[in-house]
């Protein structure tokens, strides 16, 4: 039998921090979505890794350089690092919608780096849209902002409070 592999995927803008329509360009504009970091520290907490994937158009535009961008996640790492959490990696892509390139979710590629990244093939982890319910064996219904992949074969997506929550 295989090992299995924890993996939680997180978005980062409107996920872990606040959206901007202006882009977070440094890490004072970085402010956490109330709760998020905390769900972090629990998922690390349950043995869970949990990896962000970002499209960060930013960088494309101009707007935001790679200096900036590693001094954000490191302002994201510090402020989970003070609640117990950490995030594994940071997976962005840097370009422009117009640039039409493979890795700009939802498209799949960022998705498939990570597979790659934490050893799961395709056919383990589903790289495309996730669905937005996932049925457990319990019968309760988990309602998922980011891909989840707890056993081959499974990806969906949490809620955009980065909280589990299930119903009956």
């Amino acid at each position: 039998m295989q090992p299995v592999v924890k993996l939680v995927i997180l978005g980062r803008d409107g996920i872990l921090n606040e959206f901007r329509d202006d882009h977070v360009k440094s890490p004072q504009e970085w402010t956490p979505v109330p709760g998020a970091l905390d769900a972090v520290a629990r998922l690390n907490q349950s043995g869970w890794h949990v990896v962000v994937a970002t499209n960060q158009s930013g960088i494309g535009r101009g707007m935001i350089d790679m200096a900036s961008v590693n001094a954000v996640h490191a302002h994201m790492a510090q402020r989970l690092a003070a609640v117990g959490g950490r995030v594994d990696a940071v997976f962005f892509c840097p370009h422009t919608p117009e640039d039409h390139c493979d890795c700009r979710k939802p498209l799949p590629g960022l998705m498939l780096e990570i597979g790659r990244r934490y050893g799961l093939s395709e056919r383990e982890f589903n790289p495309g849209r996730p669905s937005l319910n996932l049925q457990p064996p319990d019968g309760s219904r988990l309602f998922a902002g980011a891909w989840v992949c707890d056993r081959p074969s499974v990806a969906t997506r949490r809620r955009r409070t980065c909280g589990p929550r299930r119903r009956a």
